[in-house]
């Protein structure tokens, strides 16, 4: 997405609530710093895709650090010149996509300390400054050295300057002589925008342009995209398409920047996961080889053949040709430690025996268990991979001890075990949970569910358990509808997420039971098939929300 100047302009209005309120701490990751003034969270990004200033809550802050891999340097300056300050004053530089936030605090005998946090908000270029009263550089984001850049330097210790201002026609001289050739030239909007106002003509551009750049009430804009640039405007743009009561802030700096930290999360439990499943393949491998390992019954028959022939062997023998019995007639050679006399030899070869049938009796019993797990990474995996809602990612990562717990007080109340990874939607009449991995499966399936209840499974591949319980009696329509509503959730979380339509298998819950391996871990009978999407389960809780008909 693109935007222009005139959307910083709305933003410095609006991040006016600010003014009057005090830094409390300063955290960091990655191309972001967060700011807290208490209730309000004050997110500055200068990523490439993700530039720009929007307002958090303190969950989406916990959200976006949760997945920092490292902190940007500019962090510690910001939160040793920043915390306790008050903020006084948020404005848009020059008509330019720069905005100035002006901090100010109290230190020493009364001596008011005054610092500038300057955010330029242009993609690539994009970088956030922390100046001193003397707009002297204390610390940046990016370090622009004379060989990167020989138009400008910025680095600490060096004066503030702005960038190469765009040289065009100041919007006041323009609405004092309006001219529908100079339209684009206009200086403090994007070209996006004052292409399509040129094409309007020079009356309609004096009627939204004139509102701008001034003190007037900004609360009746409307936020709207013209293709991939988002803007505010007095009025809709007939090409335009409105964003309603959506944040511009959030749709520009804090949807990708959250996207991207989405990802590293999911990632980082997918990884853990293919590393778990790595290992446990390798000890089924290892296990398997031990139990194919035929050495124990030729130890048994070397040390029971010499045992029968002790009076024939020669001492300090490397080597002996022994006959016995084993059903028929055999001849045998057996190897011998020349150090060892043939009894000893004997004991050798028994206690190797004892040792190998041991450990196989002790891998056997391993063996289950080892395949067990193994099924239920796998599974896991393929929920991993489909699962697209912090909620659900942050069940997923309680279970696999990737959420950071906080440390329980002594003498505190004991904190409750966590309940399997499961979603939960509650309607009026029914109540529907969904597995999110290999236990949070059989958790909704064999704990929660009860026999009369439905489950439902993506036909083939592996996914989530979906259980519906009705709570009264349905006309056909609606359980058809909560039936439409179930497949689609359970081909949502499922290997089978891309696919446009899946079949879905549906049956009651009595009829469900566990088994080792499978694609659900489950066998089943008596069942149905239907097709879903994947999406339609979202479609069904936005259309019931809407008519609230159903409290979600």
């Amino acid at each position: 997405m693109s935007f222009g100047p005139e959307l910083i302009w709305i933003w410095s209005r609006e991040l006016g609530v600010c003014r009057g309120r005090r830094v409390q701490r300063v955290d960091g990751g990655n191309n972001s710093v967060v700011i807290s003034f208490g209730a309000s969270e004050l997110l500055l990004s200068w990523g490439a895709q993700n530039c720009g200033v929007v307002l958090i809550s303190q969950k989406e802050r916990k959200s976006l650090l949760s997945s920092v891999t490292q902190t940007p340097p500019i962090t510690n300056a910001l939160r040793s010149h920043l915390t306790g300050a008050e903020l006084t004053a948020v404005e848009q530089l020059r008509r330019d996509r720069i905005l100035k936030f002006t901090f100010q605090k109290t230190v020493g005998a009364g001596f008011i300390a005054k610092r500038c946090l300057i955010i330029e908000i242009m993609e690539r270029f994009s970088n956030i400054l922390l100046t001193d009263e003397e707009e002297n550089i204390i610390e940046t984001a990016k370090h622009i050295h004379p060989a990167d850049n020989s138009f400008r330097t910025v680095l600490p210790g060096l004066p503030y300057h702005l960038p190469p201002a765009f040289e065009g026609v100041a919007l006041e001289d323009w609405l004092a002589a309006p001219d529908e050739a100079s339209i684009q030239r206009i200086a403090g909007f994007g070209k996006p925008l004052l292409k399509a106002l040129s094409e309007a003509g020079a009356e309609r551009a004096v009627g939204l342009l004139g509102r701008f750049y001034n003190d007037g009430d900004i609360s009746h804009f409307i936020p709207q995209k013209l293709g991939r640039y988002v803007t505010y405007l007095p009025e809709l743009l007939p090409e335009a398409v409105p964003l309603g009561e959506a944040c511009t802030g959030r749709l520009i700096a804090l949807a990708p920047l959250r996207d991207v930290a989405f990802e590293a999360r999911r990632r980082r439990a997918v990884q853990l996961i293919e590393k778990e499943i790595i290992r446990r393949e390798r000890q089924q491998a290892d296990i398997e080889a031990l139990l194919s390992d035929s050495r124990a019954e030729l130890y048994r028959r070397y040390g029971e053949l010499i045992v029968a022939n002790l009076w024939q062997i020669r001492h300090n023998a490397s080597e002996v040709e022994l006959k016995g019995y084993d059903g028929e007639e055999i001849v045998q050679k057996v190897p011998l430690d020349p150090r060892l006399s043939p009894s000893q030899n004997a004991a050798r070869y028994f206690a190797k025996y004892k040792k190998i049938t041991a450990a196989q009796e002790r891998a056997a019993a391993l063996l289950t268990s080892v395949r067990d797990e193994l099924d239920d990474h796998r599974e896991a995996l393929a929920l991993a991979g489909s699962i697209g809602d912090t909620e659900s990612l942050s069940m997923l990562e309680e279970e696999l001890g990737l959420a950071k717990t906080p440390v329980q007080r002594r003498g505190g109340r004991k904190r409750e075990p966590q309940l399997p990874p499961h979603r939960r939607f509650e309607f009026e009449r029914a109540i529907i949970f969904a597995g999110l991995s290999s236990k949070g499966n059989r958790y909704v399936t064999f704990k929660l569910a009860l026999s009369d209840d439905i489950w439902f499974h993506a036909q083939g591949v592996p996914g989530s358990h979906v259980i519906l319980r009705t709570l009264t009696a349905l006309s056909e329509e609606e359980l058809a509808e909560l039936k439409d509503f179930c497949a689609s959730l359970a081909v949502y979380y499922s290997k089978a997420r891309e696919v446009p339509r899946q079949r879905v298998d549906y049956t009651q819950r009595r009829y469900v039971s566990p088994i080792r391996g499978g694609d659900a871990n489950v066998t089943y009978k008596e069942f149905s098939t239907l097709t879903a999407s994947p999406d339609s389960w979202q479609r069904f809780l936005e259309g019931r929300q809407t008519d609230g008909q159903a409290k979600i």
